[in-house]
C-alpha cells in the first residue's frame, strides 16, 4: 500500500506541474498521419541526449511537413550529418520549433536555400533569415519528410525549445502533441555498485548486475541483495507505447529508500551545453562493454546536468548495520504511465575483507588524474596533456607504447582505454619512428587502432618528426599515411553520353583510409550545386539553368582528408 500511495501523489505531481507549465494546444502536430515515436525526449544516445521526439513516417520519405504555429523560419541548415536538412521557426509565444532530417524544403524556402548556396558556392550551409523574410503559418507545408543527416531511417526529427536559452523542452509536455500512450514503461536490469575498496556485495567486492523480473508495472528481485558498506545503484529501463515494438527512452526515474525519496531525475528541460555529461550520468564501461546503457546514481564530482531534481549523499548509501531495508524505483513516462520496481536490501557484517583494484595491462603505466587540475603524461616519443575537468571524477589512466605494425610510421601509442569516458578534448603528440621525405609529411595522419586492429581517421599535424592531434575518445593510436587519390564511379554519365532525356547526373565516391574531405563539381567551367549523401556516398548534379542546349563540359573534383584528389571529366550533349 505504501508503495502505490507514493506513485499516486508522484503522479499528481507531475501531472500539475506539466498542466500549468505549457500552453495546452498552442501547437498543431507536425504530421497530419497518426504519430509513432521511435525516439523519446531525454533518451540515452552515443555522447548525448536525445532533444526532441523522432517520429515515424510509415517507413517511407516525402510525408507533409507542417509549421506547427504561426512564426518565421529564423534559422536553416544543410548538413551532411546530424540533423541534415533543417528548420527552426520562432514562434511569438517564446518557443521555437525545430524540424530534422528533411528530404526537401517547400518551393520558396527552397529557393532562398539554393541562391544562397549558388552565392557561397557550398552545398553545406547555415543560414539565418530575417524575421519578415520567411514568414509561416501555422498549418503551412514547410517541407517534405526524409532521411538526411545522421538519420538511419525516414522519420521526422520534432523539438520544441526555449527561445530565451535555446533550452528543449520536452514536446510531449504540450498536450496537443498527442501520442497513443497507454503502455508502463519496463525495468530490466539493476547495478549495484561498489563505492569504495571495503564495500562487500553478496559476498563479493565486485559490481553486481541483477535480472528483474514482473510485467505490467510490476517488478521485483528474486531475493534480498546483501550489503556492507557504501553503494550506489544503476538501472535500465525503458518506456512501451501503443502498437509499436520500439524501446524509448523513459521521462523519470525514481528511488526511494526506506520510504524516503533518496533520487529523481526527470526529462523536462535539457541543455546542450551539458549534453556530454550523459557519459557521467550512465554506466559507460558497462555501455561499451554490453551496449546497455543504466542510469547511475551516484553524482560524480565533476557532473553539471541539471536533471536531477533531488539526490541525497550524492547518490551513496551506506549500510554498516544487519537490518532489512526496503528499496523502491518509480519510473515513468511523459503521461504518468508508471511502473513499481521493488526489492529488499539485507545490512551484514561479512565474515572477510576483500579489496578490489582496476587492472590494466601489466606493461602500462598508471597515472592518477584529479579532476580539476590539468595533468601530463611525458615518454620520450608520447605527451599527452589533460586540461582541468577533463573527466568526470579523479581517475585512474593507463599508458603505455607497444610495437606498430608494418606500414605504420610509428609505435602504437596507448593513451587510457575505450572504457574512460572524455568530458573535453586532451592533445597529444607522437613521435614518428622512421623518416619520412618532406613531400610526403602532409600525407601523414594519426589513426585510432580498434580492438581488432581496424583503423580510423584521427586526423592530425605534423612538426619536426612529430605529429600532433586532439581527441574526445582514449584507446590506442598509431601514425600511418595516405596517398591513394579518392575513387569515383560514374552512375549514369559517360563521356559524349546524350543526357537530354535524364534530370540529373550522378556519381558514387569514396575515401577508405581518410575520407571525403570535399567536392566540386564544374559545368562549363561554373561552379554547380552538388548534393551529397554520405551514408550512399553519391553526389548528384540535378540540371538547372547553368545546362546550356548542346555540348557541355562536366568536371568533379575529389579531395581527400590528406588533400590527394581525383578529376572526373566528361562532355555531355544535352
Amino acid at each position: 500500500m505504501r508503495h502505490v500511495i507514493l506513485l499516486m501523489l508522484s503522479f499528481l505531481s507531475l501531472l500539475g506541474n506539466t498542466q500549468n507549465e505549457y500552453p495546452a494546444d498552442y501547437f498543431r502536430p507536425p504530421l497530419d498521419i497518426p504519430l509513432y515515436l521511435s525516439g523519446t525526449f531525454g533518451e540515452l544516445r552515443t555522447n548525448h541526449f536525445h532533444a526532441g521526439i523522432d517520429i515515424k513516417t510509415q517507413g517511407v520519405e516525402g510525408k507533409k511537413v507542417y509549421a506547427v504555429a504561426d512564426g518565421y523560419i529564423s534559422r536553416i541548415k544543410v548538413s551532411l550529418w546530424g540533423y541534415g536538412n533543417a528548420i527552426y521557426i520562432i514562434h511569438p509565444n517564446g518557443y521555437v520549433s525545430v524540424y530534422g532530417h528533411l528530404q526537401k524544403f517547400n518551393k520558396r524556402i527552397n529557393q532562398y536555400v539554393r541562391e544562397n548556396q549558388y552565392k557561397r558556392k557550398s552545398f553545406v550551409i547555415e543560414l539565418y533569415p530575417d524575421k519578415d523574410q520567411l514568414k509561416v503559418t501555422k498549418g503551412e507545408v514547410i517541407a517534405l519528410s526524409g532521411n538526411t543527416g545522421g538519420s538511419m531511417g525516414p522519420h521526422l526529427h520534432f523539438e520544441i525549445r526555449d527561445e530565451r536559452n535555446q533550452h528543449p523542452v520536452n514536446p510531449l509536455l504540450f498536450r496537443s502533441i498527442k501520442i497513443k500512450d497507454k503502455a508502463k514503461p519496463v525495468v530490466a536490469e539493476l547495478a549495484v555498485y561498489p563505492v569504495d575498496d571495503t564495500t562487500i556485495i553478496n559476498d563479493l567486492a565486485d559490481t553486481m548486475f541483477l535480472a528483474v523480473t514482473g510485467e505490467n508495472g510490476k517488478y521485483r528481485l528474486a531475493s534480498p541483495v546483501k550489503v556492507h558498506g557504501s553503494i550506489a545503484f544503476g538501472l535500465r529501463a525503458y518506456d512501451r507505447m501503443d502498437d509499436t515494438h520500439n524501446k524509448n527512452g523513459i521521462f523519470q526515474e525514481q528511488l526511494f529508500v526506506d520510504s524516503v525519496l533518496v533520487f529523481d531525475v526527470q526529462m523536462k528541460e535539457l541543455s546542450f551545453y551539458t549534453s556530454r555529461y550523459i557519459n557521467s550520468l550512465v554506466d559507460y564501461n558497462y555501455y561499451q562493454k554490453k551496449k546497455r546503457r543504466l542510469i547511475r546514481t551516484q553524482l560524480d564530482t565533476n557532473n553539471q546536468l541539471a536533471i536531477y531534481r533531488t539526490i541525497q549523499n550524492n547518490g551513496i548509501f551506506i549500510f554498516n548495520d544487519t537490518l532489512l531495508h526496503t528499496a523502491q524505483y518509480i519510473v515513468k513516462d511523459a503521461y504518468g504511465n508508471a511502473s513499481v520496481f521493488s526489492f529488499l536490501i539485507k545490512g551484514y557484517l561479512p565474515k572477510i575483507k576483500m579489496k578490489k583494484h582496476p587492472v590494466f595491462p601489466a606493461d602500462d603505466s598508471v597515472i592518477n588524474v584529479g579532476f580539476s587540475k590539468a595533468a601530463e603524461i611525458s615518454l620520450n616519443d608520447l605527451k599527452v596533456t589533460f586540461p582541468a575537468k577533463a573527466f568526470y571524477r579523479s581517475q585512474l589512466v593507463n599508458y603505455g607504447v607497444s610495437i606498430g605494425s608494418k606500414n605504420a610510421y610509428s609505435n602504437v601509442f596507448i593513451i587510457g582505454n575505450r572504457f574512460i569516458p572524455l568530458q573535453k578534448y586532451c592533445s597529444a603528440s607522437v613521435k614518428l619512428n622512421r623518416e619520412v621525405q618532406d613531400e610526403l609529411t602532409s600525407k601523414l595522419y594519426v589513426a585510432k587502432v580498434g580492438k581488432k586492429g581496424e583503423t580510423s581517421f584521427a586526423g592530425g599535424t605534423y612538426q619536426d618528426g612529430w605529429m600532433s592531434f586532439k581527441t574526445r575518445t582514449l584507446g590506442n593510436y598509431t601514425v600511418l599515411m595516405d596517398t591513394i587519390p579518392p575513387t569515383i564511379k560514374p552512375l549514369n554519365v559517360s563521356n559524349g553520353k546524350n543526357v537530354s532525356k535524364q534530370k540529373s547526373l550522378r556519381f558514387l565516391i569514396s575515401d577508405k583510409p581518410t575520407g571525403i574531405k570535399k567536392y566540386n563539381g564544374f559545368l562549363n567551367g561554373k561552379w554547380v550545386l552538388m548534393d551529397y549523401n554520405p551514408k550512399k556516398g553519391v553526389v548528384t548534379y540535378r540540371f538547372d539553368w547553368l545546362l546550356k542546349k548542346g555540348k557541355n563540359e562536366f568536371k568533379l573534383y575529389v579531395l581527400d582528408n590528406r588533400d590527394n584528389e581525383t578529376i572526373y571529366e566528361a562532355e555531355i550533349i544535352n
